[in-house]
């Protein structure tokens, strides 16, 4: 009897702790989670905190990029000490790069003047994307290829993107499409004269006509002068029909028969 009394209130009590042990167990899974949330939201925020910071020492550490006032200025003071037109060091830069300090070119060339590496090391430029650095060598090099070739313009800017090698070598402009094309845009920004004179320099009297062109004028040509031989032989048709006067001498013999005895 005590045994089963016992045993009843050992049940009792176990059910009475059922919803203590699930109360527990839930409080234990919201202080877990809620830990967890402010540790993951603590993270975003060192996250984000750490991006800020990074983007303003960036700032900080990135110089402004100037204006085109700025450089057109620097432009004028570097080019009068070399005895560099400034309009030409404009026209160049203009073709080159857009007057964009920080551009690029896929053969690696860098800078408002577009200076290749090597190119930027015999020149003494350490930061070829600082924008005085970059105006100064690239306008030494100009006076340099200027005193080089004198002052002959299409010879400078082509030795200036094709290298002095290919100038040399072919003894002038290069047939490169790009150098020739390339020539052609900075002295139209610089003097439309001389652009004209070198495009006749370089393509010849009809640069602007492309080669298919030029081969079908070519044809007509051809065409025009064999409509004209034909046309010709018609004086020698009417010689040839036209017959010849009878000889003289087969008359004298039977006027003489004639006077006979």
């Amino acid at each position: 009897m005590r045994n089963d009394t016992m045993r009843n209130t050992k049940i009792h009590d176990s059910r009475d702790d059922r919803p203590r042990r699930r109360a527990l167990g839930l409080l234990v899974l919201v202080l877990t989670l809620g830990a967890g949330y402010l540790l993951a939201q603590r993270g975003v925020v060192d996250a984000v905190a750490g991006a800020l910071t990074a983007e303003d020492t960036e700032t900080e550490e990135t110089p402004s990029r100037p204006t085109l006032a700025e450089i057109m200025a620097q432009i004028d003071e570097v080019a009068s000490r070399y005895r560099v037109p400034p309009r030409l060091v404009a026209a160049v830069i203009s073709v080159e790069s857009e007057f964009n300090p920080r551009a690029v070119s896929r053969r690696g060339a860098q800078g408002l003047m577009q200076l290749m590496p090597a190119t930027a090391a015999t020149l003494d430029v350490q930061d070829t994307f600082d924008t005085r650095e970059n105006i100064e060598g690239g306008v030494r090099h100009l006076r340099v290829l200027m005193d080089r070739y004198h002052n002959d313009l299409p010879l400078v800017l082509a030795a200036y993107n094709a290298g002095d090698r290919a100038v040399i070598t072919y003894r002038g402009v290069p047939p490169y499409r790009e150098t020739r094309q390339y020539v052609i845009r900075v002295l139209r920004r610089f003097d439309r004269d001389a652009a004209r004179a070198a495009a006749v320099r370089i393509y010849g009297a009809t640069p602007a006509v492309r080669p298919a062109t030029l081969r079908g004028r070519a044809e007509v040509t051809v065409i025009r002068v064999s409509t004209v031989a034909v046309s010709e032989p018609e004086p020698i048709v009417e010689a040839t029909v036209t017959p010849p006067p009878p000889p003289a001498p087969k008359l004298a013999p039977t006027l003489a028969g004639g006077q006979g005895p």
